[in-house]
Order: structure tokens, then C-alpha cells, then sequence
């Protein structure tokens, strides 16, 4: 006659504990992975647009560019930023947006080279000529009206 042990009738069956566990571990690495996901995806998203607004080889390309020369910790450059931006956005047909950072070498190049500082925003036509610049916080209409003037002469 064979004698059963308790330790020999737990092995046989499945631990409900040990898949309980695997669950909610499952559970919160999947919970983990989401909150990861959001801003990782936010900071790639966030590289590249950044990229593609540095990108100044777009001048005299054939497509009006407005640049702004900017620096991120100055709070002038953020409202005319903001405003561009703004302005940017009520148009049907816009100039290509470029940003050129004073505190990147990039940046600091293109700016001495037009002899400007930040808050500054140029203007150039489809053949890369210089045609205006825009110096100082100024308001969305008045944004909107030169970037208007600059997409007409395209024509």
C-alpha cells in the first residue's frame, strides 16, 4: 500500500499562488511599458521636429522661408515664437518654418552671418535672398502679414 504524503499531493497540483503572481506581475509590467511609451514617443517625436526646424539648408531652394533666431531660455523669443507660430497656423498656404538656436554653433553661425541677435525673425524669398527682418516680440497679425507678403512674391 502506497502512502500519500502531503508534500507529495502539493506538487501534483497547480499553485493558484504562483499564477496569481504571474498575473499581476504581467499586469504591472504591461502598466510599466504604457508609461514608458508616452514619453518616449513624445521625445522622439519632439527630436525630430526639433531637427527639421534647424534644418536651414531649405533657403534658396524654391520655398519662402521664415527663420526665427532664437534662444530657448529667453522668454521674449518664446512669445514671438508662440506668435509666429500662431500666425503660421491661420495660413492656407505658409512659408517653411525654420529655427536657427543662438546657443548651437548652427545658430550662432547663421545669426552672425546676418548680423542679428535673437528675438529676430528673417525672411527669404524662393532664391534665398534676405527680404525682411522682423526684430523684436511682434503680434500675430502683423506676423501673419509679412509671411503673407513673402508667400505672394513666390508668385
Amino acid at each position: 500500500m502506497k502512502k500519500h504524503t502531503k508534500a507529495s499531493s502539493q506538487k501534483n497540483k497547480p499553485s493558484i499562488y504562483s499564477a496569481k503572481k504571474l498575473k499581476k506581475l504581467l499586469k504591472n509590467t504591461l502598466i510599466l511599458l504604457a508609461f514608458l511609451t508616452v514619453p518616449t514617443t513624445w521625445l522622439i517625436v519632439n527630436n525630430y521636429t526639433a531637427q527639421a526646424e534647424s534644418d536651414l539648408s531649405i533657403i534658396g531652394s524654391g520655398t519662402p522661408v521664415a527663420v526665427q533666431v532664437h534662444d530657448q531660455s529667453c522668454p521674449l523669443c518664446q512669445r514671438l515664437k508662440a506668435n509666429a507660430e500662431e500666425a503660421l497656423g491661420q495660413m492656407e498656404t505658409p512659408p517653411a518654418w525654420r529655427i536657427a538656436d543662438i546657443n548651437t554653433s548652427g545658430g550662432a553661425e547663421f545669426a552672425a552671418q546676418h548680423a542679428v541677435g535673437h528675438v529676430t525673425i528673417l525672411l527669404f524669398d524662393t532664391q534665398g535672398n534676405h527680404v525682411e527682418t522682423i526684430e523684436g516680440v511682434t503680434n500675430t497679425d502683423s506676423l501673419r502679414d509679412s509671411f503673407e507678403k513673402l508667400v505672394a512674391s513666390r508668385r
